[in-house]
C-alpha cells in the first residue's frame, strides 16, 4: 500500500422511532394483510457524513432526532395509513379520525421506509442514506438509494 492513497471516513448516526399506525393493503395484493389492523412500527434512520460539523458530529442527534420523531407523531403515530383508493380512509375523514392518506401505492413496510426516505431527504437532513422499518418488532425492511447499501 503506498503512503498516497487516500482513506474516506464515514461516520454515522442511528436514529429508532417507535410508533403504531392502522392499515390494509388492497388489491392487487389479495392476503391477510387486505384486513384492518395494527402495527407497532419502528422506524430507523441512518445519517451519515465523511466529515463532521463544526460540533464535531454529523448532525445534532437529539435536533435531528426530534425533528424526525415530530412529523411520524404528527402523520403517522396512531393514524390509519392508507391507498387514496381504500374507503375505510374516506369514511375515517368523515369521522374526524387520525388518517394519512399515503397516495397510489399500498402503505407496506417497504413503502413507508420509501416515503419517509424521501421526507427526512426533502424537510430534515440530506445526510440521511437508509431508512428501515420494524413491523410489529420482528420483520424489518430498508430503503436506501443506490450505491449506498451499508450492512447494519
Amino acid at each position: 500500500m503506498n503512503g498516497c492513497q487516500k482513506t474516506m471516513s464515514n461516520y454515522q448516526i442511528k436514529i429508532r422511532i417507535p410508533f403504531r399506525a392502522g392499515h390494509r393493503l388492497i388489491e392487487p395484493y389479495k392476503g391477510k394483510c387486505n384486513n384492518v389492523h395494527g402495527e407497532g412500527f419502528t422506524a430507523i434512520v441512518y445519517l451519515k457524513s465523511e466529515f463532521l460539523n463544526e460540533s464535531g458530529m454529523v448532525e445534532d442527534f437529539g435536533f435531528v432526532k426530534k425533528l424526525i420523531k415530530n412529523w411520524i407523531d404528527e402523520n403517522w403515530d396512531h393514524a390509519y395509513i392508507h391507498h387514496q383508493n381504500d374507503f375505510i380512509g374516506d369514511f375515517l375523514i368523515k369521522n374526524d379520525l387520525k388518517v394519512f392518506n399515503i397516495g397510489k401505492i399500498n402503505p407496506t413496510s417497504e413503502t413507508l421506509a420509501r416515503y419517509l426516505f424521501m421526507i427526512i431527504k426533502r424537510k430534515i437532513s440530506d445526510k440521511v442514506f437508509k431508512v428501515g422499518i420494524v413491523e410489529s418488532f420482528e420483520d424489518s425492511i430498508a430503503y436506501y438509494e443506490e450505491g449506498d447499501d451499508d450492512d447494519d
